[in-house]
């Protein structure tokens, strides 16, 4: 830890492979805040996109979509 506080981010490794970060903890929340507005904008995203999507469905669509999403989580949940 004394390591990594006044330098650079330190890496470790096992057997030559990179396994574990030693980051500034400022750092380290400033990566996962702006991993996490990635993925609220993805999510933002493919939601818009789906929304266009449904918006072009007539109702027939709609219940043949909810009718496999429904098939499709039963098997999944067979499956475990």
């Amino acid at each position: 830890m004394d390591t990594a506080l006044p330098q650079e981010d330190v890496i470790i490794e096992r057997y030559g492979t990179p396994r574990v970060a030693i980051v500034e903890y400022g750092r380290y929340r400033r990566l996962v805040e702006a991993e996490q507005e990635l993925l609220r904008r993805r999510l933002r995203q493919a939601s818009e996109a789906a929304s266009a999507r449904a918006a072009a469905l007539d109702e027939q669509e709609i219940v043949e979509l909810i009718e496999r999403a429904r098939t499709e989580a039963d098997e999944e949940s067979a499956q475990q």
